[in-house]
């Protein structure tokens, strides 16, 4: 009876393959994990901005063109977020350059809080992957002074160094893509947010102009 002897393939295992990437690759996980927790704080904290139903911003409008500012402002205490704390102002106005003032002041404020913790997800996205590939730079230099103090310049000795090292480069654009891809679609939102103001506020400050007429 023959038996076959079969050798099983050498596999990679992923945290083994990680913790080879050396110091570099602590440093990435502190950013990926600062970076999950900004993702999901600033998630939960967009989840919470309501923007007002058709229905109340029409009879937002209606209220002020009636003069009803004090109903108008009645009503901006039922939505919850953003939109309902920057209108409420609109009712306490006594002329369209406060109603602007206020809107305006108002508006800023609330993006402000909107953009919290995004620049430190623009800044991850730039230096992740320039801190891999800083990474892959000096495991690359061990390497070929490893090389020239033991004179083995086999394929073996270099490609073995080589894809350890490569795992920072790698570590560094998975962590960068995360922040880049979160930053833009929080800013995406953002954008969204501020048309939808601007366009209310147009509405806000023809009514009130037109209640003074």
């Amino acid at each position: 009876m023959i038996f076959l002897q079969v050798s099983e393939a050498p596999s990679m295992e992923v945290l083994d393959l990680i913790l080879k990437g050396g110091w570099v690759m602590v440093a990435l996980g502190i950013l990926l994990v600062y970076s999950i927790y900004v993702l999901i704080e600033r998630m939960l904290y967009f989840n919470q901005q309501n923007i007002a139903p058709a229905e109340k911003s029409r009879r937002h409008i209606e209220l002020l063109r009636t003069g009803e500012n004090h109903g108008a402002s009645q009503l901006c205490t039922t939505v919850k977020g953003s939109w309902g704390r920057i209108f409420i102002h609109a009712g306490s106005a006594n002329n369209l350059e406060e109603v602007d003032q206020l809107l305006s002041d108002a508006t800023n404020i609330e993006i402000a809080h909107y953009e919290k913790g995004l620049s430190s997800l623009s800044l991850i996205a730039g230096v992740a992957p320039l801190l891999g590939f800083i990474g892959t730079i000096f495991g690359v230099i061990t390497i070929f002074f490893d090389i020239s103090v033991s004179q083995d310049i086999s394929i073996a000795v270099i490609s073995e160094g080589l894809y350890q090292k490569m795992v920072s480069s790698a570590g560094g654009l998975v962590v960068g893509i995360l922040a880049f891809s979160a930053y833009h679609i929080f800013q995406q939102k953002i954008d969204r947010f501020s048309r939808n103001i601007q366009e209310h506020a147009l509405l806000v400050k023809l009514a009130q102009k037109e209640s003074q007429s």
